[in-house]
């Protein structure tokens, strides 16, 4: 009772603290977790996805001390464990509640010198890290973290996270993003660290240790270059109310560990400290190990390299040597800006917020769930509206808690090794100066040793975050160990990501506000070379702000020729043949040159891409150049080409040129575009959609949804479209597969797309679950995710409804193992009296029975046949516990027979024990008890999908407040502008000036202070809302500096009066 008392209240507590700081959400990108950490939820697993195996813990240790001999085994199976236990730490300086100074750690360690010992007496709980509930899956048979190869593991919604991300890996990266070939995810605080009487939470006497959270992932990849290399990371939130900073309260990060590489036991530990790297490693002083399994194998060499730190972003200093000051992780994107990168390369156009300029709008704009269309499990564009916005947000790849490079990192500033028995982690005096910075001590050789470094200090205000990251690296010997240091760090550098060309393809450029819209046509796609015949493979875009292309990146090849530019979006038939081609250019003849095609990355055909990382008023210069398979003696047999034993050749690449003449541009090939991206007029509603970014659902059982992506407004008309489906046939009467899509036009009549087959999975032969469909002319692109019943789902998503009576346990999966995934959710409704409805008593369907219950499809209410299998001597109609319910089907319309699908079986109900109660405590079903097996349904001829689209229009009743925007672009212009064509291409090259902001239609007068008329300018664009002036007078002479006033005219909206300068 006490127990029942104690969690109810902490629920209550909790309950009104969550409400009362609305701050939890969010922080940086990084989610708080309002919930206490709870020790019954204290789990442990293997981890070996590559050769390093071990034990880890959600309560933040790798291996277990005693508790287990799986501790750093390395190879994998040998059961050569080199690793007792290692724990994470963070320890901090704070005066406590009698004013008195005390250093405090908080950590996960249980073994050495009883320091697992630290209880707290009244509630018995250790004084130790906890894991939050919530992250993994608490089900019988389940005893797993969470960890990406085994979805059973993940629980039915993750913390902090919306519908879309169940079912989903909860990944580094983002929704269903999977890097490595493990990870590993929990959460875990030091709330109930009460050694001492500090109080990190002002009205919460409960909570104590230091206020601190922590995400914690491991990731194993098995790579050959990184399978000796395990990665931990930590995410450390402050969830107090106490600040910790350099100053007066101190705070480190940390990491702790008992190492044997002889096996635990051995005594003769050698060391050795690379600072330069990073890491310390050890050895067994005379390379006999312990262990009595596969001693023929010695003791491998263990390393402990410190990889990230947190940041001071505050100080002014250039911590981490990289060329940029005081960079962060949680900051927003903040603006354009022209300049240094630091040492990640040339000065470039960047957002400000992110300091290394990596973030590339091209691919990394996927939103802040991380993930784009193209990834498996894409759940449609972020409901906040990051993806596509044209700018870095928070969990967008190289931006930002995902970019390791953007924080002013402290680096590792301590190091010792001390003997055995001589330090603990618990005790916090002893530890405090070995973790102060420059402490660095020469190890003891031959002796038993502990490992412990640490960083810091920095600044930790609440609410926000920092990171800490080290990774475990083996190897049979140094230079091996140093081989996988040395891939590790790379990896953590990476944040851990004579033919015919075909013809070219016809570009269009549609300039937006902030963004650049491309669509091209299929034109390449049907290209037949004479010899290779139909080998057109894929489409890559480049852009450039010089018409001839000078400024986008070159790639050379071995002697140091430029072959090849890079381009901004690459995008290529699906089909196996991805990276570089197979064969060198000039390998053909004889002659390599060491540089091979990059065929790309099987990401799919793609007809559209809207650029976001450019400037509005700023011209820009984009080619599409289609390109070719090549040929190699293998494309026939894996069904590359339409014939075998042609001649070798690497693929050709389209041409795409614009002709530049005496400084003026003469001709533009059709597949390239000259475009200078603008907003659109200020009283105008851009053409939008009636359904935001999914469909209506009108009719059908269907469970996936249809997105809506609007890549160019300015073509949106006001039209309804319908969306249906046709399908095939599957394994048995009752399975499909959805097969073609229609799009109807219902305001024209007019068939966009007439039974479309949806495109095959190569790997697979099967329909594809997730495709686009573009309806570029229309000014839109839908995208379908499609769903199918699985056994996993209809169990987790089928139940009884709330405000049942009864107390069995139901549950639901096919009748055997061969019965069909039927896609069909159904009810079963139960009632107090026989007779409701009839079962079928057997298959033959020749005797049916009265039941106290019907069966009948969810939504339709269509009744459904079923089978009822009573217990022999109790065929009443009645479910008790014992007894099955399965629906049946005819294979053909004449058989004479039923088969079998979902069955429902009904057991008797749990005590809290997990034991059946006895037969007098069941609650048998009665009226208002309802049974809902749910399942994921694909889309099929019963389905029916309608949006319509808005056309854009002008406000009719825009005032003159829609005039207060309107702005000089650059104010004052001094000499030149960044917008301006560089290099020139006549003359002195072009001078403007831009007036943004502008109505639909308004007059610009331009006049110098004594009001004189210098310009008149009229304005006319729907969807330009901007006008530039070329600094020249109404007679064509060029203007002098000085201070210029305008004055705008817009009929029917209103004045407008500001001013410029231009300063020589």
């Amino acid at each position: 009772m006490m127990k029942r008392k104690l969690i109810c209240a902490v629920s209550v507590l909790l309950s009104a603290w969550a409400l009362a700081v609305p701050a939890w959400a969010q922080n940086g990108g990084v989610y708080l977790d309002p919930n206490r950490s709870d020790r019954l939820l204290r789990r442990a697993m293997i981890m070996n996805a590559n050769q390093v195996e071990t034990d880890i813990t959600n309560h933040g240790t790798i291996a277990r001390g005693n508790d287990s001999p799986i501790g750093g085994v390395w190879p994998r199976g040998t059961g050569h464990d080199h690793i007792h236990e290692m724990t994470g730490f963070i320890a901090a300086e704070v005066v406590d509640k009698n004013g008195q100074a005390i250093r405090i750690i908080s950590d996960g360690y249980r073994d050495a010198g009883g320091s697992g010992g630290e209880i707290d007496p009244v509630t018995n709980i250790s004084y130790k890290f906890h894991p939050l509930p919530g992250y993994f899956k608490v089900a019988p048979g389940q005893d797993d973290l969470a960890n990406s190869l085994n979805p059973s593991s993940w629980p039915e919604a993750w913390p902090g996270k919306d519908q879309t991300w169940s079912g989903r890996w909860n990944g580094y990266f983002g929704l269903n993003q999977i890097f490595a070939d493990q990870e590993v995810l929990y959460v875990m605080d030091d709330s109930w660290n009460k050694e001492f009487q500090f109080y990190p939470f002002v009205d919460r006497p409960d909570w104590q240790g230091l206020g601190m959270q922590i995400e914690t992932r491991l990731f194993q990849w098995a790579h050959p270059l990184a399978k000796d290399i395990l990665f931990i990371h930590y995410q450390v939130s402050n969830i107090g109310e106490h600040t910790y900073n350099i100053n007066d309260s101190k705070i480190f990060f940390g990491g702790y560990a008992d190492i044997g590489p002889g096996g635990r036991g051995t005594t003769d530990d050698n060391a050795a400290f690379r600072q330069d790297l990073n890491l310390v490693y050890g050895w067994d002083n005379d390379n006999i190990g312990v262990w009595q399994r596969n001693r023929e194998i010695p003791p491998g060499y263990l390393g402990w390299k410190f990889l990230e730190s947190p940041g001071l972003g505050d100080d002014g200093v250039d911590n981490d040597n990289d060329g940029l000051l005081d960079e962060r992780r949680d900051n927003e994107a903040g603006n354009l800006v022209f300049g240094p990168v630091g040492k990640y390369g040339d000065p470039k156009e960047h957002w400000s917020g992110d300091e290394d300029g990596d973030w590339n709008a091209g691919v990394d704009d996927v939103g802040s769930d991380g993930a784009g269309p193209l990834d498996e499990g894409y759940p449609g564009p972020d409901a906040d509206g990051t993806e596509g916005n044209g700018r870095p947000d928070q969990g967008e790849p190289n931006f930002g808690k995902t970019d390791n490079d953007e924080s002013d990192q402290v680096g590792l500033t301590s190091f010792t090794a001390p003997l055995f028995g001589t330090v603990n982690v618990t005790d916090e005096e002893g530890m405090w100066p070995r973790i102060q910075p420059d402490y660095f001590t020469v190890p003891q050789q031959a002796v038993n040793q502990y490992w412990i470094f640490g960083s810091g200090p920095f600044n930790l205000p609440p609410r926000k975050t920092e990171r800490f990251s080290t990774c475990w690296v083996f190897g049979a010997d140094e230079v091996a160990l140093f081989r996988s240091a040395e891939v590790a760090q790379r990896i953590y550098d990476s944040d851990y990501r004579f033919a015919r060309p075909p013809r070219q393809p016809k570009l269009t450029a549609i300039p937006g506000n902030g963004k650049v819209t491309l669509i091209w046509d299929e034109l390449a796609e049907l290209s037949r070379d004479p010899i290779y015949s139909r080998d057109f493979e894929g489409y890559r875009l480049y852009r450039s702000t010089d018409p001839q292309f000078r400024d986008a990146k070159e790639i050379t090849d071995a002697l140091g020729n430029a072959l090849f530019r890079q381009p901004i979006a690459q995008f290529d038939l699906a089909n196996g043949l991805t990276g570089p081609h197979p064969l060198q250019y000039g390998e053909e003849i004889g002659a390599p040159t060491g540089i091979h095609f990059y065929m790309g990355d099987d990401t799919g055909l793609q007809h559209y891409f809207i650029d976001e990382d450019v400037i509005n008023g700023r011209t820009y210069y984009y080619a599409l150049t289609s390109y070719d398979k090549g040929y190699d003696d293998d494309f026939f047999d894996r069904g590359l080409a339409d014939s075998p034993f042609l001649f070798r050749i690497t693929p050709s690449e389209s041409p795409a040129a614009i002709t530049v003449a005496d400084g003026v541009i003469t001709r533009v090939d059709q597949n390239t575009a000259v475009v200078t991206p603008n907003p659109p007029a200020s009283n105008l509603d851009p053409g939008s959609t009636d359904v935001g970014s999914l469909l209506h659902h009108s009719a059908g059982p269907a469970t996936g949804e249809i997105g809506i992506q609007i890549v160019a407004p300015d073509l949106l008309k006001d039209e309804s479209f319908r969306v249906s489906f046709g399908t095939v046939r599957g394994t048995t009467a009752v399975e499909f597969e959805t097969s073609t899509v229609t799009v109807v036009n219902e305001s024209t009549g007019d068939t966009l797309a007439a039974n479309r087959e949806i495109p095959l999975n190569i790997s697979t032969a099967k329909y594809q679950r997730a495709w686009t469909t573009e309806f570029l002319q229309k000014g839109f692109v839908l995208t379908f995710e499609n769903e199918f019943p699985t056994r996993e789902l209809a169990l987790s998503e089928s139940g009884w409804e709330a405000g049942r009576r009864t107390n069995l346990v139901a549950s639901v999966a096919p009748l055997f193992d061969t019965s069909p995934l039927w896609p069909v959710s159904f009810v079963l409704e139960f009632s107090d009296e026989v007779g409701v409805d009839t079962a079928f008593t057997s298959n033959t369907g020749r005797i049916t029975r009265p039941v106290n219950f019907k069966v009948y499809e969810l939504n339709s209410n269509t009744p459904l046949d079923f089978v009822i299998s009573e217990k022999v001597g109790q065929e009443e109609g009645k479910i008790t516990a014992g007894e099955v319910a399965y629906l049946v089907f005819k294979p053909t319309p004449s058989s004479t027979r039923y088969n079998p699908a979902w069955a429902v079986k009904f057991d008797p109900p749990l005590d809290e024990n997990g034991l059946p109660l006895p037969e007098s405590e069941w609650v048998l079903p009665r009226q208002g008890d309802t049974f809902v097996v749910r399942n994921r349904i694909p889309f099929s001829e019963r389905d029916r999908f309608g949006f319509s689209t808005i056309s854009g229009k002008l406000r009719a009743n825009a005032t003159a407040a829609v005039l207060s925007n309107v702005r000089v672009v650059p104010n004052p212009y001094v000499v030149a502008s960044i917008l301006e064509q560089q290099p020139y291409l006549s003359g002195r090259g072009e001078r403007f000036i831009r007036f943004i902001n502008l109505p639909a239609q308004c007059t610009i007068r331009i006049y110098t202070v004594n009001g004189d008329l210098v310009r008149a300018l009229e304005h006319n664009g729907f969807a330009n809302g901007t006008e530039r002036w070329d600094l020249t007078t109404k007679d064509g002479l060029e203007v002098a500096y000085g201070l210029y006033v305008y004055h705008l005219e817009a009929p029917g909206i209103g004045e407008h009066v500001g001013k410029f300068a231009i300063i020589n």
